[in-house]
């Protein structure tokens, strides 16, 4: 794991998010695109969801920006305080050496096992348990399948402290290619409002 974070530099592929809230036993699913760039100790990405609604959010240094083109708007956060937290969390596993990842949480190997039925292939299981307050505050414990061929993720599930969760899972995943400047941009169109909260 550590020699393949050492390799890597960026990430495309297709990503899938399904956030679960238990309570009220609701699952709502987004679909898009991944572009995830880690060069020169910066770190670039940009999600591009497509279904259900067009949205896009873009992290790019100490800021994070959702452009919805339905409603032509961007909000822009800065998460200068809390920029480790979001690398950690949303980006876990990406380009990750083992020994960082020992660092943050307390893993259990979970073995190996298939994601899909009737699919060749099997990721390998870890369970992370934040170590910090201020980690396990805002997740109880995160899931993540790695693949044994190049240990980047192919599925992570964030479990929140109120038993609510979020399955993140990857595919057609190409590692350590050209991403182009535009690809780190948001396709604004016409008319937008910028809004800071």
């Amino acid at each position: 794991m550590d020699q393949a974070a050492a390799r890597f530099s960026s990430v495309t592929g297709n990503l899938e998010y399904t956030k679960v809230t238990v309570i009220v036993n609701d699952r709502s699913t987004e679909r898009g695109t991944i572009s995830f760039e880690k060069a020169k100790g910066k770190t670039r990405v940009l999600l591009a969801f497509r279904e259900p609604a067009e949205k896009y959010v873009l992290f790019e240094g100490s800021k994070v920006s959702f452009y919805r083109p339905k409603i032509a708007e961007v909000q822009e956060y800065d998460l200068a305080q809390r920029q480790g937290l979001v690398e950690q969390f949303l980006l876990l596993g990406f380009g990750t050496a083992g020994s960082e990842l020992e660092k943050a949480y307390r893993i259990v190997w979970r073995g190996e096992e298939s994601l899909d039925p009737g699919t060749p292939g099997r990721a390998v299981h870890l369970e992370l348990t934040p170590k910090s307050a201020q980690g396990s505050a805002r997740l109880k414990q995160i899931e993540l399948w790695l693949s044994p061929e190049n240990w980047q993720p192919v599925q992570q599930k964030f479990w929140e402290p109120s038993g609510d969760y979020l399955i993140a899972r990857y595919s057609g995943l190409k590692l350590n290619t050209k991403i182009p400047d535009k690809n780190f941009k948001l396709p604004l169109r016409g008319k937008v409002k910028t809004v800071r909260p």
